[in-house]
């Protein structure tokens, strides 16, 4: 298991692990359901709070659970992604960051509360975009760790789309504490009877099911940022500036399912309020549709780099020049590494 490389850091201490293992658990059994019943406009400006803390503290799940050092790895991407940028600009990137994650585990909270109809969004550039697509194929969708994608499913089936998702038993994990286990299996559950009859499964038991989801016309949502595996399929895109080797399953999947392949991401943009973007959506077998999409998430990105709190997953994914330089065996080993991606 990945040690983080932080000497004398808060996740070199036992004891402050343990201290903010607990912390975790009461946060995730008792705050943050307690917060998503609260009056809209005063939960959200409490979630803010819990963000800020969190962004100060350096608190993270994956931190805790695997001890990773994401405030260096993420430090890291935006560097790469902004060179010659102050450090102070960076570490507010950082911040905001642990704020974007923050805000979306309080926003699964009113998904578990069943407060979505409470909540607004608009879709650009229209629905149509994904509703009136020809004939009756698949699309699998994609989505990066962005701001606040998994409210995004609820407001996709809203068009009245059969929604499936596909999710990791990583969150299984022993070292995992079993609040943010509970929390994880919770708010798929809690997502499932909005998605008109569509499913949120683990990659782990099986891909069968995803394929027949797909030859049956419906949507699969798959997320984009993560690395490919070893022995996993991959593929090469344009992606950050950069040419990147990504995990290809979603493609593979596509391709042999004759499906359509599209993007999108969802913006917070204020207390109850969102905006579902969507990307081109083209057949698997455009040759340019995969660089189009992750222009559009680069797009996204770039516009508000805080909101990406996916951003230390760059460091899993370099450009193809230098993962050749680095060598296969090390590669496999840093994927190894963060089994802790969710």
């Amino acid at each position: 298991m990945f040690q983080s490389p932080m000497s004398g850091g808060t996740m070199s201490r036992p004891l402050a692990r343990v201290l903010l293992e607990r912390y975790h658990a009461v946060d995730f059994s008792l705050l943050l359901p307690l917060l998503a019943r609260l009056p809209l406009p005063l939960a959200y400006l409490l979630a803010a709070f819990r963000g800020w803390l969190h962004a100060k503290l350096g608190i993270d799940w994956r931190a805790i659970a695997f001890g990773v050092d994401l405030q260096r790895l993420t430090a890291a991407s935006f560097r790469q992604m902004l060179p010659g940028r102050p450090e102070e600009e960076i570490a507010s990137l950082v911040r905001k960051r642990y704020m974007a994650q923050a805000r979306e585990e309080f926003e699964a909270h009113l998904v578990m509360a069943d407060r979505i109809d409470d909540l607004s969004c608009s879709f650009l550039p229209g629905a149509d975009v994904i509703t009136r697509r020809e004939g009756e194929r698949g699309l699998v969708l994609l989505t990066p760790h962005f701001g606040s994608f998994f409210l995004g499913y609820a407001f996709l089936c809203r068009l009245g789309l059969r929604c499936n998702g596909m999710s990791s038993s990583v969150t299984n994990d022993p070292q995992v504490i079993p609040e943010v286990q509970r929390y994880y299996f919770r708010k798929y559950r809690a997502l499932e009877p909005k998605m008109n009859g569509g499913r949120i499964l683990d990659q782990e038991n099986g891909l069968k099911p995803f394929y027949a989801m797909l030859q049956r016309g419906e949507v699969l949502l798959v997320l984009a940022d993560l690395p490919a595996s070893p022995t996993g399929a991959a593929m090469q895109v344009n992606f950050l500036g950069e040419r990147r080797g990504l995990a290809g399953g979603a493609l593979r999947m596509a391709q042999q399912t004759g499906s359509d392949i599209g993007a999108y991401v969802c913006r917070h943009v204020g207390k109850g309020r969102y905006r579902l973007e969507f990307g081109p959506v083209s057949s698997c077998h455009d040759g340019t549709a995969l660089d189009s999409i992750y222009q559009f998430f680069s797009d996204k990105i770039m516009e508000t780099p805080g909101c990406w709190w996916g951003a230390d997953l760059l460091q899993l994914i370099p450009s193809v020049a230098a993962a050749s330089e680095r060598g296969a065996e090390e590669m496999g080993v840093a994927f190894s590494a963060d089994r802790s991606i969710a």
